[in-house]
């Protein structure tokens, strides 16, 4: 798949996928903005403080597509199975203690964030404690991603993201 066209049809739905997280964030931003500026000022804190940790892990994607088009390209096809196989357990493995981090910290972390206690601080930190639980989804995606498209499949996670 050398074409150009062949390339494209890899590339389009990967761009959409990653275009996808941002646009998430800007459906959240409008519906938690009508519910007034303490539950908006409680998301971008929690929010940016899970993003933030998050995006430490985008080698799961990165990293899994590469090692799994390495396995592939050869011809490979069990091998770059358990690449993604792999990354999955990583995934997973590495989620399950952020839900216990954010669970533990969630507190003095927003606490810094908001520059003290109140409404805002609280709120954050509820939000947070709820949104860790979808940690090790989160990394998931990121290493289900990234074998994909090692493996040549993007339109599957442009499916996912558009559901």
């Amino acid at each position: 798949m050398t074409s150009q066209r062949g390339i494209l049809a890899l590339a389009a739905p990967a761009l959409v996928v990653l275009a996808a997280e941002p646009l998430y964030l800007l459906v959240d931003t409008a519906v938690v903005g009508h519910l007034g500026s303490i539950p908006l000022a409680a998301l971008a804190l929690a929010g940016g403080a899970f993003a933030f940790t998050a995006f430490q892990f985008n080698f799961l994607a990165y990293g899994t597509t590469s090692a799994a088009a390495r396995r592939f390209g050869a011809g490979d096809v069990d091998g770059a199975r358990g690449q993604g196989v792999q990354a999955s357990y990583l995934a997973v493995g590495i989620g399950l203690p952020m839900i216990v981090f954010f669970q533990l910290l969630a507190d003095p972390i927003t606490r810094t964030l908001a520059g003290g206690g109140g409404t805002v601080q609280s709120e954050a930190e509820l939000w947070l404690r709820i949104a860790s639980l979808g940690a090790p989804m989160v990394l998931l995606t990121l290493a289900g991603n990234g074998w994909m498209r090692g493996v040549q499949d993007t339109k599957r996670p442009l499916r996912y993201a558009l559901v």
